[in-house]
């Protein structure tokens, strides 16, 4: 059943992603960037990306690894798929492929990739051990991986003040203990005990630091409306003065990001890697 919900609330602001392609681009590019290095892709590599969303960094890595190479992106909402299928079409990637399934659950076969990465997919994973064991087995020997959460709530104002005045409004249920969503695994050192802890070698893990770049208050809370997964259930049960009144209350909480005439809203990631 969590599985079902979790795919559903995706189904639900895969619209949002696809139309806020721009602003997401500017917002990830750094862990892109980050995890393409640390996984150290080249051409000629053959890639997982495990949770791929609409292509990201699936098509930033294609074209790290060539024609010669290969990458498979997965992802359990058929909307997101649709979307990176369209946009590798666009960008003349003939060796990209993207395929609905659950990683959770998905086998591929034993060392058929040469690297797998996995960004913020993890984090909503019920059994992240037995994921990561799965996907061990998937890399060839001394193959690599990189994989990431959030860092802390302090450090993530862009989720932690929409999060707070949806609350005032509706209090949503109280997380599970160090279960799956937002958080979870976002302490300094967590992503790495979790790859020592499924066989992975030579880990690490840093934090990598990301932002918002908006033109206004009411483009900031549009964006945070339309994509983020966990906001969606709650957000459709408010009335439009209710929306309207956590409209208020975000653009209060972001003021002191304003640099001249736009808004910088920080926010901070974890990145992890290893070997099998």
């Amino acid at each position: 059943m969590a599985e079902r919900i979790e795919h559903d609330e995706w189904q639900a602001v895969a619209k949002g992603w696809r139309h806020w392609e721009p602003v997401l681009q500017s917002f990830t590019w750094p862990m892109s960037l980050r995890m393409a290095s640390a996984a150290q892709i080249g051409p000629g590599d053959r890639v997982l990306d495990a949770g791929c969303g609409i292509g990201d960094p699936t098509l930033q890595v294609a074209v790290l690894v060539g024609p010669h190479g290969r990458v498979l992106g997965v992802d359990m909402a058929e909307a997101m798929i649709a979307t990176a299928r369209e946009r590798a079409t666009a960008l003349g990637l003939t060796h990209v492929e993207f395929q609905t399934a659950d990683v959770t659950t998905m086998e591929p076969p034993p060392e058929s990739f040469d690297i797998v990465l996995g960004r913020w997919s993890l984090i909503y994973m019920h059994d992240v051990a037995a994921t990561l064991g799965r996907l061990r087995r998937a890399l060839v020997p001394g193959g690599r991986i990189a994989i990431s959460a959030w860092a802390p709530p302090e450090t993530n104002p862009w989720l932690t003040i929409p999060m707070a005045e949806v609350a005032r409004v509706h209090p949503p249920p109280p997380p599970e203990a160090e279960g799956p969503g937002v958080f979870h695994l976002s302490a300094d050192g967590a992503l790495a005990r979790a790859l020592i802890a499924a066989g992975f070698q030579t880990v690490g893990q840093q934090r990598v630091v990301l932002s918002w770049f908006v033109r206004d208050p009411a483009e900031f809370w549009a964006i945070q409306s339309d994509l983020t997964g966990p906001l969606a259930p709650l957000l459709a049960r408010f009335t439009a003065a209710e929306r309207e009144q956590v409209a208020r209350g975000v653009a209060s909480g972001i003021a002191a990001f304003r640099t001249g005439d736009a808004y910088r809203v920080p926010a901070q990631a974890q990145l992890a890697w290893g070997r099998a």
